[in-house]
């Protein structure tokens, strides 16, 4: 039960693979689960950053476009350059700028953040499409087209980077004081600052942070794509914030972890895989997906003890 409350997807992660496993023989062969794996890497970053804004009790709408921006700079500035050094700095910093605007406008102006990242979000997808005027930016750098089908031990090596990102930011969220001041902030802001803690410093910290994995998961749709697309991002908001709230990481702060959000994307991409694979129309699954967050979302209130937003 103590494993339960603390990783409430378990449950349902494993019933889904069991099920595909039984209604397609290629479910759980090691293409498919190559396949699941760099197809949902961008997805993993992003959820990691969107995880520490809901644990100190925001919400970040903007990640989505800022994976778009990132990645259109990035490759006009790789295809300007023939640099993928270059392109990985261009997609950090395009993703920190609009983290940090995002943090000091909520923290230190108290903006609300719904509106805020919303602004933030036609702001970014505006400047994807004016700079690419639309089209897929091509010239990407053959050492990056490359690289985006390198596998090690049939893992591809973009998802080992998710995979690392994931460790360090779980370390972090566990062991740091910084992680323990996420914590505090998200559970009781009042008792944050009671205790000394620069609240607003601290929620900014959580939205650069989201930014700047916004980037990273820009760089790596690139890879994955071969292009930088200025709508890669558009379809992937709903499904970002779907798995840190299935994953048992609450809306309202101070409640979650990073390996709760690893289970919550694992579960939308054996989903999604799964009933591509049995061949259920794409509408259908959308029903289904919205009923399963409602199931994910009743379990993670019912064993967190903790009223989802």
């Amino acid at each position: 039960m103590a494993k339960l409350r603390t990783y409430p997807a378990v449950p349902i992660v494993v019933l889904l693979a069991v099920m595909f496993s039984l209604l397609s023989p290629y479910f759980a062969s090691a293409g498919n689960i190559e396949a699941m794996l760099g197809a949902n890497t961008v997805v993993l970053i992003a959820a990691i950053g969107m995880t520490f804004v809901f644990l100190v009790g925001g919400i970040d709408l903007s990640i989505s476009t800022v994976i778009s921006a990132s990645a259109v700079i990035s490759a006009l500035v790789m295809a300007q350059t023939d640099s993928v050094t270059l392109g990985v700095i261009t997609a950090v910093a395009v993703g920190a700028a609009f983290g940090a605007l995002n943090g000091v406008l909520i923290g230190y102006f108290k903006l609300t953040p719904f509106i805020t990242t919303m602004a933030t979000q036609l702001i970014a997808r505006g400047i994807a499409f004016v700079l690419s005027q639309g089209i897929a930016v091509k010239g990407t750098p053959f050492a990056l087209l490359d690289f985006g089908f390198v596998t090690l031990w049939h893992i591809p090596a973009v998802t080992l980077i998710g995979l690392g990102l994931c460790i360090v930011s779980a370390i972090a969220l566990r062991y740091s004081s910084w992680g323990r001041h996420v914590m505090l902030v998200g559970s009781n802001p009042d008792a944050a600052r009671f205790a000394g803690l620069n609240v607003p410093r601290i929620e900014c910290s959580a939205y650069l942070l989201s930014g700047v994995l916004g980037g990273v998961a820009g760089f790596i749709s690139i890879a994955n794509l071969g292009n930088a697309i200025p709508g890669v991002g558009d379809t992937l908001l709903l499904i970002i914030i779907g798995a840190v709230v299935l994953g048992g990481t609450a809306m309202t702060g101070g409640e979650g972890s990073i390996e709760r959000t690893i289970l919550g994307v694992a579960l939308l991409s054996i989903l999604t895989n799964g009933l591509n694979l049995v061949g259920i129309p794409f509408y259908d699954q959308l029903i289904i997906q919205g009923l399963l967050i409602f199931v994910g979302t009743w379990l993670a209130t019912k064993f967190s003890g903790k009223r989802g937003a």
